[in-house]
């Protein structure tokens, strides 16, 4: 039977049978000749004298599954550079290997590429370009950039998606997806890595990297979410040049921030230039929640004037109200050297899974944590790897089966990015500082008066939702046991009285506390909507609030 189920998953890969045959003999040459007979590739692609031979004496764990995305192509090239980017799930000394991935492509000659272009615009070159550099700019696995100039005189870049590459990738996908599959079921050494969690990432990651409709769309809102800076410069989608497969945009021109010397000698003032650049990505986490996924220095530019200029979109992320939340308390608890407070936002932001919750787990973990981080104790915040303990933490919380979301990993590895060019450029570069005098201030103006009248008007609204709905809900819970349709039984034999009338007292107490909190916060926000309320409409409120917490410190002090 476990045959016949890894026949079935092999029937989604034998439609590219030449290409799983290939990567199923690259894995063995690399030495993984044991999972290809592990995952039963063996039976169907591979003779048994293939399976004797394997490089493994010769290189490293690492080395070999670096060496086998460079033989297999762009797409587990790819998937290397990825998990380079995911210290939490792959051990630590993968990391720098596969770090070392880059996309040795050659391009793809103007007379493949033109039909692409005039095929997705509907037209000849020259009727949207005044000019066309027939040699790209940049090659990647993916597209090529060519720079050209509009019929109105613009400078322009136009990324090209290559002929066929939606169809390879496609079919590297499929048979990376059947090997993770079968890895989790027959390979048992895999399964806590959860590959088939990994290549759905993976996927995903890769999905919108081609989808050029979608950059162009994340670069307009990026755009917009600066449109008030006189700092950060995000380029110019020409949406009328722009397709499927075809994405054109402003050209900038500046320096990388990754050429550290073109960078000094351009004679901005780099203090300034990387403090403000630190608070348009604090900016862009911490109170937009939607970031560049890849801030390395060869996307990041430094224009002559000091202004600041990001490129390729392709690699966003997204963050939820409460992720956000996490990240600015995530600062402060550095800042504090309050590694249990991390730890605690780690499991607030990562999905239950059996036994994860339990005091003995996060005790262990936060041990854990607090002894591997205590050599930073009491050092300057300019001396502390915020990055690299963010992404630390993460791997030793991953061990516990305790993950976090895959925008938030990229967060942390942005952070670590950062950092290591801002010292770069400054010895005396301080991130840490940076993000929690950005949070400070976040939280300042959360926390001003006229947002905490705001807030205490949805809570009003919200509470009168809940006082207008309840009678009906009741009512109709009554109809249901009157007429039968509900039918609730309860077995508490084994219960003592004592515990129930204990439970009972609780009950009354939390019953209070929450019916005062109630009415404290209807007449806070009726204070702060209609501040002209005749006086004895207040008075009732807090005089019946009173009443209600007398009672309940009572309940406390009789019980």
């Amino acid at each position: 039977m476990a045959w016949l189920g890894r026949a079935h998953q092999l029937g989604l890969a034998i439609k590219n049978v030449g290409r799983a045959r290939e990567v199923a003999a690259a894995m063995v040459r690399f030495g993984f000749g044991q999972i290809v007979e592990q995952l039963g590739f063996e039976d169907f692609f591979l003779s048994r004298l293939l399976l004797r031979r394997s490089k493994e004496e010769d290189y490293s764990l690492p080395e070999r599954i670096r060496m086998l995305c460079e033989e297999l192509g762009p797409t587990f090239i790819k998937f290397g550079q990825i998990l380079a980017g995911r210290p939490d799930l792959i051990p630590a000394d993968w990391v720098p290997e596969l770090s070392k991935l880059q996309d040795h492509v050659s391009p793809v000659s103007i007379h493949e590429i033109k039909p692409v272009i005039e095929s997705d615009l509907g037209g000849t070159l020259d009727q949207f370009f005044s000019s066309f550099d027939t040699e790209p700019l940049a090659t990647a696995s993916i597209a090529q950039v060519h720079t050209a100039r509009t019929l109105e005189g613009d400078e322009v870049v136009v990324k090209v998606k290559k002929p066929n590459v939606e169809r390879l990738l496609a079919q590297d996908l499929q048979i990376v997806e059947t090997l993770a599959t079968l890895a989790e079921h027959y390979v048992e050494e895999l399964k806590p890595f959860r590959p088939s969690n990994i290549i759905r990432e993976f996927k995903k990651s890769l999905l919108n990297e081609i989808d050029f409709r979608k950059e162009a769309t994340s670069m307009r809102r990026y755009r917009k979410n600066f449109e008030n800076s006189d700092f950060l410069v995000i380029p110019r989608v020409y949406a009328d040049l722009s397709s499927d497969n075809v994405l054109t945009q402003e050209r900038l021109r500046g320096v990388k921030l990754s050429d550290i010397e073109s960078v000094k000698s351009l004679g901005v003032d780099t203090t300034l230039t990387l403090e403000r650049g630190m608070d348009a990505f604090f900016k862009s986490i911490m109170e937009d929640g939607f970031f560049h996924g890849d801030p390395h220095g060869g996307n990041i530019l430094v224009l002559p004037d000091g202004r600041m200029g990001l490129l390729d979109f392709g690699n966003m992320g997204s963050l939820s109200p409460k992720s956000k939340d996490a990240i600015i308390n995530m600062f402060l608890a550095l800042v504090a050297e309050d590694y249990d407070s991390l730890v605690l936002e780690y499991l607030y932001l990562s999905p239950p899974s059996p036994g994860s919750r339990s005091s003995t787990k996060i005790d262990t973990i936060q041990r854990e944590v607090a002894a591997q981080f205590s050599q930073y104790r009491g050092l300057p915040l300019k001396e502390i790897p915020s990055g690299k303990i963010l992404l630390d933490a993460s791997s030793v919380a991953f061990k516990y089966h305790v993950s976090l979301p895959q925008d938030l990993i990229a967060v942390f590895k942005s952070i670590m990015t950062l950092e290591g060019i801002g010292r770069q450029l400054d010895p005396n570069f301080d991130l840490l500082s940076s993000g929690t005098a950005f949070a400070g201030r976040l939280l300042k103006q959360r926390y001003a008066p006229e947002a905490i009248g705001k807030d205490l008007l949805l809570f009003g609204r919200d509470l009168s939702r809940f006082l207008r709905s309840t009678p009906r809900q009741l009512g109709e819970v009554i109809r249901q046991v009157e007429s039968g349709e509900l039918r609730v039984h309860l077995s508490l034999d084994h219960i003592g009285k004592d515990f129930m009338r204990a439970q009972s007292h609780s009950a009354n107490k939390i019953s209070m506390a929450l019916l005062s909190l109630g009415l404290m916060g209807v007449s806070a926000t009726l204070s702060v909507a209609h501040p002209n309320l005749p006086l004895w409409t207040e008075i009732s409120i807090w005089a019946l609030t009173g009443l209600c917490t007398l009672r309940s410190l009572w309940i406390s002090i009789r019980y």
